[in-house]
Order: C-alpha cells, then sequence, then structure tokens
C-alpha cells in the first residue's frame, strides 16, 4: 500500500490544500496558500494561518476512521482590543442607534502606534442606513490590514444575516453589536475567505468594557464562576 503516514496534496490546487489528519497534521503550517480542508476522524475541518492567527475549526462532523480526530484552535498573536477602544465603539454605535442606523468599523494593528496596545480604529467613509452599513468605494488599501471588522445594529439583536455570510470574505475576525436599546452585546466569529466561519467568546480578542455582554461567554471563565 503507498505511504499514507504524510498529508495528501492534489497537484494544481495552490490556494486550498488537501490533507488527512495523521501524525498530528494541525501541528503543520497550512500548504495552501488560503487555507486547508483537513479530513480527520471526527470530521471535516478548516485550517488556516496568517501572521495575526491561527484558526482550526470543525465544518461538518462525521466519523472516519483510520485517522486522528482533530480539535479546534484559536491562537491570536496580538495583544487585546483594549476596553477604551472597544468603548468607542459602543458609544458611536449608541450615538447612531439614535437615529436608527448601523455603523462600520475597522480595527487595525501597527506596532508603530504606542497607544492602545497598537491598534488602530478606523471609522471608514460609509453610507449608514437602518439595516446596512456600506463602506465607500476606494479604501481597499486600508480594508487590506485590517484585522477586525465589526458593525452595529440598533434595536435587532447582535447577529449575522445571509447578507454577512455574503459580504464577509476576507480572512479576519468579523463582530456585530446589537440590541442597544435594552442590553448591548457582541457577536465575534472568524471568517475564513467565505468558506467557513466560526464562533468564539469576544474576550479570546476583545476587552469588554462595562454595558457591553458577550453572547459567546468563554467556557472557561463559566467553569471558573460556577465552582
Amino acid at each position: 500500500m503507498p505511504d499514507m503516514t504524510n498529508a495528501f496534496h492534489p497537484p494544481g490546487l495552490g490556494l486550498m490544500g488537501y490533507a488527512l489528519n495523521y501524525k498530528n497534521a494541525l501541528d503543520r503550517q497550512p500548504q495552501g496558500a488560503m487555507f486547508d480542508y483537513l479530513l480527520a476522524a471526527d470530521g471535516l475541518y478548516l485550517h488556516a494561518q496568517r501572521d495575526e492567527m491561527l484558526v482550526s475549526f470543525a465544518l461538518a462532523r462525521a466519523e472516519v476512521r483510520g485517522l486522528q480526530p482533530a480539535h479546534e484552535i484559536f491562537d491570536f498573536a496580538l495583544p487585546y482590543v483594549p476596553e477604551t477602544l472597544v468603548g468607542r465603539i459602543l458609544q458611536i454605535s449608541r450615538h447612531y442607534a439614535e437615529s436608527s442606523l448601523e455603523s462600520l468599523f475597522w480595527l487595525r494593528h501597527s506596532e508603530l502606534n504606542p497607544y492602545d496596545n497598537g491598534w488602530l480604529l478606523e471609522e471608514p467613509a460609509q453610507d449608514r442606513r437602518a439595516a446596512s452599513c456600506r463602506p465607500h468605494d476606494g479604501q481597499g488599501d486600508v480594508y487590506e490590514r485590517v484585522i477586525i471588522e465589526i458593525h452595529s445594529h440598533h434595536s435587532m439583536p447582535a447577529r449575522f444575516s445571509a447578507t454577512d455570510d455574503k459580504d464577509e470574505t476576507g480572512f479576519r475576525l468579523y463582530g456585530v453589536i446589537g440590541d442597544l436599546y435594552e442590553a448591548p452585546s457582541i457577536r465575534l466569529r472568524v471568517g475564513v475567505y467565505g468558506a467557513g466561519f466560526w464562533e468564539i467568546p469576544a474576550t479570546w480578542a476583545l476587552e469588554l468594557p462595562d454595558g457591553l455582554s458577550d453572547c459567546n461567554p468563554d467556557p472557561e471563565e463559566e467553569e471558573e464562576s460556577d465552582e
């Protein structure tokens, strides 16, 4: 039989890699330029890496004999976005919510910035409407460096829509803030080039101010609070 101990990568597929989870394939860097599809004993995973983060998460659960099981990974190489900046996003979102408008925010990171853990908050030029917020054209150079993209709702809950799924096609973190009139909350997820999304606790990347709750609480923190 052929040697199957190494990941299998079909020829001619440079953007996406295809791997079998033998000998801890998750410990190796993805071979595809964008991401790897990783088949493991417990299903199909998406495995991707950029300078700022390494992620792995399940796309479909299944039992596959003869492979090793995989596991979810979120390795964020940057400092948390400080509470002051997240509070500023909440403040601005509430301001526009008074007119029932949504708002869009971009977060970039620069080691040259001595403030806010190196994070830079951008309010891109945009069209704000009651059910959408669209950046103006001509801002692609800035957007390429965006690591976290957050948009606000007003009275609506912090949930991602089908439109969000179509629009959020980069490899970055995406967030939505909602319920701004009653009980503001934030929902955060990893998006990998539109191939898959994984909701994570916002506290894995953000410091949340008082008055903003996390739609996906950290399970480890919940266990500690129960003890």
